[in-house]
């Protein structure tokens, strides 16, 4: 029996998340050890780029949300196709395959005129790192 002044102590090392319904119908217990649980920590394109981490499981984000450009930071050409790297408004950067959606951005307009030309065709096409390490050894 316990004495009259003590109480037993709360449970503070579990969590129990309120799951959607997509995560209940898999069966996932909602009861988790503080061991097992950390923070989320989005990567920082501008300090690591290009580091891609998977993606938090997504808890009901609406189909049809938008995200902003913020802008177009780069670009690269794989054969015929131009790759545009965007940064978006969420601080994500992704490489995007240029289309009509893309075409009609004023963050695109911005990028063509850094660079001078008036067709995303006309981007200039980088020298990859193989055709640069060939012209080092011949000299």
């Amino acid at each position: 029996m316990y004495p009259k002044r003590y109480k037993p102590h709360e449970e503070t090392s579990t969590y129990t998340l309120e799951l959607p319904e997509a995560l209940q119908k898999r069966r996932v217990h909602p009861t988790f050890h503080v061991s097992l649980l950390r923070p989320h920590h989005a990567n920082n394109d501008l300090l690591f780029p290009n580091r891609d981490s998977p993606d938090p499981y997504d808890f009901g984000t609406p189909e049809e949300a938008e995200w902003f450009v913020d802008e177009i930071i780069g670009h690269g050409w794989t054969g015929r196709k131009l790759k545009l790297q965007v940064r978006w408004s969420q601080g994500d950067t992704t490489w995007e395959e240029l289309d009509s959606e893309i075409e009609q951005l004023e963050a695109l307009e911005r990028y063509l005129e850094l660079h001078e030309v008036d067709d995303p065709n006309d981007l200039p096409k980088a020298e990859t790192k193989k055709k640069n390490a060939r012209r080092a050894r011949k000299r």
